[in-house]
């Protein structure tokens, strides 16, 4: 790609423009879009990032940087996948401003590139989107390199092809008088105490103004202005890997040497999840649980093996639908054992899941739980992407970058999800429903503010303890909460959170209720006796 390419913002870079030629006015304007683009995101990120006191700065860097990037790319596509991709760093902003994570800024720099990709006519694969992102360091050198090539370009070449220069037509005299002036002020005593006053106030004035600029933020404003640049014209195009060719083009149909040893594999792991699966689905399936049931044996960390079944036989399938084998002719047979072994796995399936919903009927839901749940879906979905592998004889490429996919996709489900407050509200409605046990989730593991509200209605509960407890540890949370609006206050807009703004009104609004806690040490009492209750009871 040439230097002028990257100023100009060409979308062709195989287009290499004659010496002598001017560049067109719309690659000039486009350049100069770029640098205001580039300008006006250092601007944002210095605002709402290196100063910002908490997510909501943030939030709305994500929502500038997502509207400058279109501005600024040049030939940009609005596609489905880059409109899917825009409503997802829209629901990251608001799930910022709400309630924001450091996961939450990983995941929106992630699509901020991925965005890129879709707006230049390209897939965004995970793996793809990380080799996108690294470019952008050289990407940036080539463009800031190229902005001084033009400049010279611009103002030389003209000389030395026998033409007029502009820039030097200006620049020439600008520079002679300069020279000239200042030796004349050097030579006359007075204006030279007038100019060197005139100059000591404009350089006291220049430097009072980068006082109030670190090193390091003055260097945070060139790695922005660099980045960007780097996502504006990047040094890769067209970089993706063709997934369309399948293997049975480059070997001719024949035998496959381990057609034998796939078949007779695929008959043994058949046969052995038969068996297992017949012992699965007896108790405790249909019958009531024993006194003294291992819960977190069986549904723990049994679901986490079985879950390690249903990935290791995605790979195995992977790897035997692939090469020679698929271009033997007793491949039919072959498939017939894999939808057979396919159809076990997602009953395996089942049975992870009903594992896991033993666990959380037990004493309730949890964060971890939820990984799991979508750990688990993760890999079912990643085995029905085998079976189309298998069936339309796709590449392995194919199911890399569409299982990263899925992957990436359950990270995202789970990092803008109202985690806590979805979970509370199905151990605050078992609690209340005559089901104690999940209790325990609420005193032995953190508790985001945003969920504090869900569980008001446990300072109804008719257990005195659940009640009591409940209603010392929100008093607790509220005088956290009115600590951190202050702070919040003075810290400036950057640092605003709704859910931690709406839950101290809602606990506000329910304080008066509560009268029987007015001394942190009564407080600590009803909170300790709940805590020592639920982990003695179901810890």
């Amino acid at each position: 790609m040439t230097e002028s390419t990257f100023i100009g913002g060409s979308d062709n870079p195989n287009a290499v423009p004659h010496p002598s030629a001017a560049a067109p006015v719309s690659e000039v304007v486009r350049g100069r879009i770029a640098i205001v683009i580039i300008v006006l995101m250092v601007l944002v990120a210095d605002v709402a990032v290196y100063h910002a006191a908490g997510y909501f700065g943030p939030a709305v860097f994500f929502v500038g940087a997502v509207v400058l990037l279109f501005v600024g790319i040049p030939g940009r596509c609005v596609s489905r996948t880059s409109i899917i991709l825009t409503v997802m760093l829209v629901i990251i902003s608001w799930r910022l401003a709400c309630n924001g994570g450091g996961m939450l800024v990983v995941a929106g720099l992630w699509l901020i590139h991925a965005l890129v990709l879709a707006l230049r006519r390209e897939t965004p694969f995970f793996l793809e989107t990380l080799v996108f992102a690294a470019q952008s360091i050289p990407g940036g050198y080539e463009f800031l390199s190229a902005i001084n090539s033009q400049l010279r370009e611009r103002v030389l070449k003209p000389v030395d092809e026998g033409k007029s220069s502009r820039m030097l037509d200006i620049g020439l005299p600008v520079a002679s008088g300069l020279v000239f002036g200042g030796i004349f002020v050097m030579a006359n005593p007075d204006v030279l105490n007038w100019v060197s006053g005139g100059l000591a106030d404009m350089f006291r004035s220049i430097g009072n103004f980068f006082e109030h600029f670190s090193p390091f933020e003055i260097a945070f404003w060139c790695a922005i202005a660099w980045i960007t640049a780097g996502l504006l014209r990047p040094v890769i195009e067209g970089f993706l890997t063709d997934e369309s060719d399948s293997t049975t083009s480059v070997w001719e149909s024949g035998e496959a040497p381990m057609y034998n040893a796939f078949r007779n594999t695929l008959i043994t792991v058949i046969t052995l999840f038969g068996v297992y699966l017949i012992f699965e689905f007896k108790p405790p399936w249909f019958q009531k649980l024993p006194e003294g049931f291992h819960y977190s044996g069986y549904a723990h960390q049994g679901a986490a093996w079985l879950t390690v079944a249903l990935a290791l036989a995605t790979v195995m399938l992977s790897l035997i639908f692939r090469g020679l084998t698929l271009c033997d002719p007793r491949l039919g047979r072959l498939r017939k054992l894999a939808w057979i072994w396919s159809a076990l796995n997602f009953v395996l399936a089942i049975a992870v899941y009903h594992r896991m919903l033993i666990y959380i009927d037990y004493n309730g839901m949890t964060r971890m739980r939820v990984v799991g749940l979508l750990g688990i879906t993760s890999v079912v979905v990643g085995f029905a992407l085998v079976m189309i592998k298998i069936s339309q004889l796709k590449n392995f490429l194919w199911l890399i970058r569409r299982q990263l996919w899925i992957v990436s996709v359950a990270a995202f489900v789970f990092v803008v999800l109202p985690v806590d407050s979805l979970i509370h509200r199905y151990n605050v409605r078992q609690i209340l429903n005559g089901n104690p046990a999940p209790i325990v989730q609420i005193t032995e593991h953190p508790l985001d503010n945003e969920a504090l509200p869900v569980l008001l209605p446990l300072c109804e509960a008719e257990d005195g303890r659940i009640r009591f407890g409940m209603q010392a540890m929100l008093l607790n949370r509220l005088d956290t909460l009115q600590i951190r609006h202050e702070e919040d206050e003075a810290a400036g807009w950057t640092a605003w959170q709704k859910s931690t703004n709406d839950s101290r009104l809602a606990l506000q609004a329910a304080e008066p209720d509560w009268t029987a806690f007015r001394s942190p040490q009564e407080r600590n009492i009803a909170w300790r006796e709940l805590k020592d209750f639920a982990f003695a009871n179901w810890w």
